[in-house]
């Protein structure tokens, strides 16, 4: 196993040294292999930092639980579009690997988790919000899949499930199901009876960095 691989990666991952395999040519002068972060699946980040100090961000997907392929497509379009996030570097679809920007370590969640940085709060998400705008100026017909009825009681599905049954360890009675029906029912009325634009399905503090641009 390379030598500059850390003791907490587990020696038999043999999907890691793959991928650091498949990463030498692209980074000669990796100094390090750090995990970067977690994800609710089962991908995974590395921060690979250089001799430089510079870093990228190495994605291992395994097949066939992940896909590349929508990644790298919402990256491509995300770019021409002008929002700043993070860029495909180099991939490999067929084993699932890919080099990305490193966007940093620094969310917005990290940040507006400190009291005395309230103030960035205002500044923080008009960036966000521009972002996003530009994200929906960029929208076209067909590209992507539709936010249907479908999938938007799927998720609403989530909260019943897993807060309330889960986390709680509760189950809604026979009325607050009812009325849980009608604020869904209404909800899903709304959202199809709007324009129709791309959507960042997990648009929150831990998932928005702090960055230049």
């Amino acid at each position: 196993m390379p030598k500059f691989v850390p003791m907490t990666v587990a020696e038999n991952d043999i999907r890691l040294v793959a991928l650091q395999n498949w990463a030498a040519p692209h980074i000669p002068e990796a100094k390090s292999w750090l995990p970067a972060s977690a994800d609710a699946s089962f991908r995974r980040y590395f921060r690979v930092t250089d001799q430089k100090g510079e870093s990228v961000i190495a994605m291992d997907a395994p097949p066939p639980q992940e896909d590349c392929t929508p990644f790298v497509k919402i990256a491509r379009l995300m770019d021409r579009a002008g929002v700043f996030a993070p860029q495909v570097l180099a991939e490999n679809l067929q084993e699932g690997f890919l080099l990305l920007t490193d966007m940093g370590k620094q969310t917005y969640l990290d940040v507006l988790s400190d009291p005395s940085n309230i103030g960035q709060a205002l500044p923080l998400f008009k960036d966000a919000n521009n972002a996003l705008i530009k994200w929906q100026l960029a929208s076209q017909p067909d590209v992507l899949p539709a936010y249907d009825e479908a999938l938007l009681r799927k998720e609403l599905q989530l909260f019943p499930e897993w807060y309330v049954g889960k986390h709680l360890g509760k189950t809604l009675n026979a009325k607050q199901q009812t009325q849980w029906d009608a604020v869904c029912d209404a909800l899903v009325a709304r959202a199809l009876n709007q324009n129709k634009v791309f959507v960042h399905r997990d648009y929150m503090p831990r998932n928005l960095m702090v960055s230049e641009p």
